[in-house]
Protein backbone atom coordinates (compact mmCIF):
# COMPACT_ATOMS: atom_id res chain seq x y z
CA UNK A 1 0.00 0.00 0.00
CA UNK A 2 3.06 2.27 0.21
CA UNK A 3 2.81 2.66 -3.57
CA UNK A 4 -0.25 4.86 -3.07
CA UNK A 5 1.96 7.80 -2.29
CA UNK A 6 2.72 10.51 -4.83
CA UNK A 7 6.02 12.48 -5.05
CA UNK A 8 4.35 15.82 -4.33
CA UNK A 9 2.29 14.50 -1.43
CA UNK A 10 2.95 14.97 2.26
CA UNK A 11 3.65 11.87 4.41
CA UNK A 12 0.56 12.70 6.48
CA UNK A 13 -1.74 12.45 3.45
CA UNK A 14 -0.12 9.18 2.37
CA UNK A 15 -0.77 7.75 5.83
CA UNK A 16 -4.39 8.88 5.64
CA UNK A 17 -4.83 7.15 2.30
CA UNK A 18 -3.27 3.94 3.60
CA UNK A 19 -5.51 4.02 6.68
CA UNK A 20 -8.57 4.64 4.53
CA UNK A 21 -7.56 1.76 2.23
CA UNK A 22 -7.60 -0.55 5.25
CA UNK A 23 -11.13 0.55 6.15
CA UNK A 24 -12.31 0.24 2.55
CA UNK A 25 -11.02 -3.34 2.29
CA UNK A 26 -13.56 -4.39 4.92
CA UNK A 27 -16.53 -3.05 2.96
CA UNK A 28 -15.67 -2.91 -0.73
CA UNK A 29 -18.68 -2.43 -2.99
CA UNK A 30 -19.14 -3.25 -6.67
CA UNK A 31 -19.11 0.40 -7.76
CA UNK A 32 -15.76 1.06 -6.10
CA UNK A 33 -14.20 -2.04 -7.68
CA UNK A 34 -15.54 -1.11 -11.13
CA UNK A 35 -13.72 2.22 -10.96
CA UNK A 36 -10.32 0.95 -9.85
CA UNK A 37 -9.93 -2.53 -11.41
CA UNK A 38 -8.49 -2.55 -14.92
CA UNK A 39 -7.78 -6.22 -15.62
CA UNK A 40 -7.96 -9.56 -13.82
CA UNK A 41 -5.81 -12.56 -14.78
CA UNK A 42 -6.70 -16.01 -13.46
CA UNK A 43 -3.67 -18.31 -13.52
CA UNK A 44 -3.66 -22.01 -12.53
CA UNK A 45 -2.10 -21.22 -9.16
CA UNK A 46 -2.68 -17.52 -8.56
CA UNK A 47 -4.88 -14.50 -9.18
CA UNK A 48 -3.40 -11.30 -10.61
CA UNK A 49 -5.28 -7.99 -10.45
CA UNK A 50 -4.26 -4.72 -12.10
CA UNK A 51 -5.59 -1.56 -10.44
CA UNK A 52 -5.51 2.06 -11.54
CA UNK A 53 -3.50 3.84 -8.88
CA UNK A 54 -4.95 7.19 -9.93
CA UNK A 55 -8.55 5.95 -9.63
CA UNK A 56 -7.78 4.25 -6.32
CA UNK A 57 -6.26 7.42 -4.86
CA UNK A 58 -9.20 9.50 -6.07
CA UNK A 59 -11.67 7.13 -4.46
CA UNK A 60 -9.78 7.03 -1.18
CA UNK A 61 -9.37 10.81 -1.12
CA UNK A 62 -13.12 11.09 -1.60
CA UNK A 63 -13.54 9.01 1.54
CA UNK A 64 -10.99 11.09 3.47
CA UNK A 65 -12.65 14.38 2.56
CA UNK A 66 -16.15 12.83 2.59
CA UNK A 67 -16.57 14.09 -0.95
CA UNK A 68 -16.70 12.77 -4.48
CA UNK A 69 -13.43 13.38 -6.28
CA UNK A 70 -13.82 12.24 -9.86
CA UNK A 71 -10.31 13.22 -10.95
CA UNK A 72 -6.84 13.00 -9.49
CA UNK A 73 -4.81 16.19 -9.54
CA UNK A 74 -1.58 14.61 -8.29
CA UNK A 75 0.71 13.20 -10.93
CA UNK A 76 1.42 9.51 -10.40
CA UNK A 77 4.43 8.25 -12.33
CA UNK A 78 3.17 4.69 -12.82
CA UNK A 79 -0.60 4.44 -12.81
CA UNK A 80 -0.77 0.63 -12.80
CA UNK A 81 -0.72 -1.23 -9.50
CA UNK A 82 -0.38 -5.03 -9.67
CA UNK A 83 -1.55 -7.34 -6.89
CA UNK A 84 -1.11 -11.11 -6.71
CA UNK A 85 -2.61 -13.77 -4.47
CA UNK A 86 -2.40 -17.55 -4.39
CA UNK A 87 -5.75 -18.93 -5.50
CA UNK A 88 -7.36 -21.62 -7.65
CA UNK A 89 -10.67 -21.89 -9.45
CA UNK A 90 -12.55 -24.99 -8.35
CA UNK A 91 -16.06 -26.29 -8.83
CA UNK A 92 -17.97 -26.62 -5.56
CA UNK A 93 -21.55 -27.77 -5.43
CA UNK A 94 -22.15 -26.95 -9.10
CA UNK A 95 -20.60 -23.49 -8.69
CA UNK A 96 -17.20 -22.14 -9.68
CA UNK A 97 -15.45 -20.67 -6.64
CA UNK A 98 -12.12 -18.99 -6.07
CA UNK A 99 -10.32 -21.01 -3.40
CA UNK A 100 -7.63 -19.26 -1.36
CA UNK A 101 -5.14 -21.37 0.65
CA UNK A 102 -5.92 -21.30 4.41
CA UNK A 103 -2.45 -19.95 5.26
CA UNK A 104 -2.73 -16.97 2.92
CA UNK A 105 -2.67 -13.47 4.52
CA UNK A 106 -6.16 -12.11 5.00
CA UNK A 107 -7.75 -15.47 4.28
CA UNK A 108 -11.37 -15.69 5.33
CA UNK A 109 -13.66 -18.70 5.55
CA UNK A 110 -15.79 -18.78 2.39
CA UNK A 111 -19.57 -18.58 2.70
CA UNK A 112 -21.49 -21.88 2.96
CA UNK A 113 -22.26 -23.69 -0.30
CA UNK A 114 -25.99 -23.46 -0.98
CA UNK A 115 -26.28 -26.92 -2.58
CA UNK A 116 -24.68 -28.56 0.47
CA UNK A 117 -26.88 -26.59 2.87
CA UNK A 118 -29.95 -27.63 0.93
CA UNK A 119 -28.94 -31.30 1.03
CA UNK A 120 -28.43 -31.23 4.80
CA UNK A 121 -31.69 -29.33 5.48
CA UNK A 122 -33.78 -31.51 3.15
CA UNK A 123 -32.32 -34.73 4.53
CA UNK A 124 -33.21 -33.80 8.10
CA UNK A 125 -36.67 -32.55 7.15
CA UNK A 126 -37.57 -35.62 5.10
CA UNK A 127 -36.38 -37.95 7.84
CA UNK A 128 -38.62 -36.11 10.31
CA UNK A 129 -41.56 -36.59 7.92
CA UNK A 130 -41.00 -40.34 8.11
CA UNK A 131 -40.62 -40.32 11.90
CA UNK A 132 -43.80 -38.24 12.30
CA UNK A 133 -45.78 -40.52 10.00
CA UNK A 134 -46.39 -37.85 7.34
CA UNK A 135 -44.94 -40.21 4.74
CA UNK A 136 -44.01 -43.86 4.97
CA UNK A 137 -41.11 -44.18 2.56
CA UNK A 138 -38.79 -42.58 0.03
CA UNK A 139 -41.45 -43.17 -2.59
CA UNK A 140 -43.95 -41.16 -0.53
CA UNK A 141 -41.54 -38.20 -0.36
CA UNK A 142 -40.81 -38.41 -4.08
CA UNK A 143 -44.53 -38.48 -4.93
CA UNK A 144 -45.27 -35.60 -2.55
CA UNK A 145 -42.56 -33.33 -3.98
CA UNK A 146 -42.51 -34.49 -7.59
CA UNK A 147 -38.94 -35.76 -7.37
CA UNK A 148 -37.31 -39.01 -8.36
CA UNK A 149 -37.07 -41.72 -5.73
CA UNK A 150 -33.34 -42.08 -6.45
CA UNK A 151 -32.72 -38.39 -5.73
CA UNK A 152 -34.74 -38.55 -2.52
CA UNK A 153 -32.78 -41.59 -1.37
CA UNK A 154 -29.45 -39.87 -1.92
CA UNK A 155 -30.45 -36.70 -0.07
CA UNK A 156 -32.12 -38.65 2.75
CA UNK A 157 -28.73 -40.11 3.66
CA UNK A 158 -27.65 -36.62 4.75
CA UNK A 159 -29.94 -36.99 7.76
CA UNK A 160 -27.33 -39.34 9.22
CA UNK A 161 -24.26 -37.14 8.80
CA UNK A 162 -21.87 -36.80 11.73
CA UNK A 163 -22.67 -33.69 13.81
CA UNK A 164 -19.22 -32.18 13.23
CA UNK A 165 -19.64 -32.58 9.45
CA UNK A 166 -23.03 -30.86 9.57
CA UNK A 167 -21.56 -28.01 11.65
CA UNK A 168 -18.66 -27.57 9.23
CA UNK A 169 -21.04 -27.40 6.23
CA UNK A 170 -23.24 -24.83 7.99
CA UNK A 171 -20.15 -22.70 8.73
CA UNK A 172 -18.65 -23.09 5.25
CA UNK A 173 -15.63 -24.99 6.63
CA UNK A 174 -16.06 -28.10 4.48
CA UNK A 175 -13.22 -29.36 2.21
CA UNK A 176 -12.92 -27.31 -0.97
CA UNK A 177 -13.60 -30.34 -3.18
CA UNK A 178 -16.81 -31.38 -1.41
CA UNK A 179 -19.72 -31.22 -3.86
CA UNK A 180 -23.37 -32.23 -3.70
CA UNK A 181 -22.60 -35.27 -5.85
CA UNK A 182 -19.80 -36.40 -3.52
CA UNK A 183 -21.85 -35.77 -0.39
CA UNK A 184 -24.83 -37.81 -1.59
CA UNK A 185 -23.01 -40.67 -3.33
CA UNK A 186 -23.31 -43.85 -1.24
CA UNK A 187 -22.76 -42.11 2.08
CA UNK A 188 -21.73 -44.63 4.77
CA UNK A 189 -23.53 -44.69 8.12
CA UNK A 190 -20.27 -44.82 10.08
CA UNK A 191 -19.20 -41.32 11.11
CA UNK A 192 -15.54 -42.35 10.95
CA UNK A 193 -16.02 -43.63 7.39
CA UNK A 194 -17.90 -40.43 6.46
CA UNK A 195 -15.02 -38.23 7.58
CA UNK A 196 -12.52 -40.36 5.66
CA UNK A 197 -14.65 -40.43 2.48
CA UNK A 198 -15.53 -36.71 2.46
CA UNK A 199 -12.13 -35.40 3.53
CA UNK A 200 -12.92 -34.20 7.06
CA UNK A 201 -10.31 -34.51 9.83
CA UNK A 202 -10.70 -37.20 12.45
CA UNK A 203 -11.99 -36.09 15.81
CA UNK A 204 -9.49 -36.26 18.59
CA UNK A 205 -10.66 -38.47 21.40
CA UNK A 206 -10.58 -36.84 24.82
CA UNK A 207 -8.66 -38.88 27.40
CA UNK A 208 -10.88 -40.86 29.76
CA UNK A 209 -10.17 -40.11 33.40
CA UNK A 210 -10.72 -42.89 35.90
CA UNK A 211 -11.27 -42.57 39.60
CA UNK A 212 -9.84 -45.36 41.71
CA UNK A 213 -11.05 -45.90 45.25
Amino acid sequence: MDELGAPSESPAMTQKLIAEAGKASEAIDKEFLTKIVRRVFVHPDRLEVELSKRALRAGLKGRVYRGNLSDESDQVSDDLLRLEAKAQLRRQGGEMRLVVPPDSPGHEVPPPVSSLLKAVARGRQWYEWILNGEVSSKRGIATRLGLTERYVGRVLECAFLAPDIVEAILDGRQPSDLTFQKLTNKLPLSWVAQRELLGFPELRQKPISRVFN
